[in-house]
């Protein structure tokens, strides 16, 4: 029996076969301020993504249900039933497609961060391997100045060797 304060609306909410809202044309033109979604944590955020991407798609499906609910009960419960596992199976593929886009975004940006280390450690290698040659040249001009000085030295304590024979003669000399 229906009341007299009812409306076809309420009536329709009254027989849906699944726990899912349909969603009417009404709830599309709200304001655009009651889009925004509210501070919450990224695991709330994605999971709301993944209600709504679970249920979109069966919203004409279960007003179709509603209105075979009316017209004919007892094949209502059969088709809403396989509505529910293919529901349920659509959740677990949208589930599964999230947490590979989450996977993709993670491997892109550890892809970027590889190409960076990389690129750091090419440039530190290369400073490296110029630090070393520059040490390599003063290793060997220091050993080069070590020897001329060493050189310079034993002529200076043997003025009479045969290394600087000019030196010998103001040696005697003196």
């Amino acid at each position: 029996m229906e009341s007299p304060n009812s409306s076809p609306d309420q009536e329709k909410e009254e027989q849906q076969p699944s726990e899912l809202p349909i969603l009417s044309d009404k709830d599309n033109n709200v304001e655009p301020s009651d889009h925004v979604l509210p501070l919450t944590s990224t695991s709330q955020h994605e999971e709301v993504t993944r209600h709504t991407l679970a249920t979109e798609p069966f919203q004409p499906i279960l007003k179709v249900l509603a209105d075979l609910e009316r017209d004919d009960p007892k094949f209502a419960f059969p088709a809403a039933r396989l509505v529910g596992f293919y529901r349920r199976l659509w959740e677990s593929c949208v589930s599964k497609h999230i947490d590979v886009q989450k996977i993709d975004q993670s491997n892109e940006i550890l892809k970027e961060a590889g190409t960076y280390l990389r690129k750091e450690r090419d440039g530190l290698q290369l400073h490296h391997e110029k630090q070393l040659a520059r040490l390599r040249f003063f290793g060997q001009a220091l050993e080069s100045s070590r020897e001329r000085l060493i050189s310079l030295l034993d002529d200076w304590n043997y003025p009479y060797s045969p290394n600087l024979a000019g030196l010998s003669d103001v040696a005697r000399e003196a």
